[in-house]
């Protein structure tokens, strides 16, 4: 116990010296499928106008011909709207992904912006796994169950922006 407060020592004390903001996660205070995080607003979980659980076919009505469609996902550009399983009303739109400057999430960041700039505009993050990927919403501790924004990341700057559920 005594070495986990000598590193969040160490971690608040070059938070300190250098004036960035550094993320850690007392991992150790949460049980294994313990609900943690809080909801996004339903605007947060859009991109281009689409919603999760639209259909394939409502996101053709709303943006046109994909200039990629496969039976698990449509791509406009750098944005995908995609299906991990398939439903028996047609497949929906369960993820999506930004790997471009092709579309912003509604509070206006895009892949190329900076991390820091993810930190000022949403906050903390509520999950930085070992990747390095930063997690806001809700999520089960130790299981896949994800509803929420995630920013993946290349030095100081996002790489990929994904929503899922």
């Amino acid at each position: 116990m005594k070495t986990k407060y000598m590193v969040m020592g160490l971690v608040v004390g070059l938070q300190l010296v250098s004036g960035y903001s550094y993320v850690t996660e007392a991992s150790w205070l949460y049980a294994g499928g313990q609900i943690v995080g809080t909801t996004l607003p339903d605007e947060d979980m859009m991109i281009l106008g689409v919603s999760l659980g639209n259909t394939f076919d409502s996101v053709k009505a709303s943006l046109g011909q994909p200039t990629k469609e496969t039976s698990r996902g449509l791509t406009y550009g750098g944005v995908t709207f995609g299906n991990f399983k398939m439903d028996g009303v047609g497949p929906i739109v369960t993820y999506m992904m930004i790997e471009n400057r092709d579309a912003t999430t509604h509070r206006g960041i895009a892949v190329g912006d900076s991390m820091r700039k993810v930190l000022n505009v949403y906050g903390r993050p509520d999950l930085v796994d070992t990747n390095n990927r930063w997690f806001y919403g809700k999520y089960r501790y130790r299981t896949d169950m994800m509803h929420g924004i995630q920013f993946e990341q290349k030095g100081d700057k996002v790489s990929k922006i994904l929503i899922y559920k």
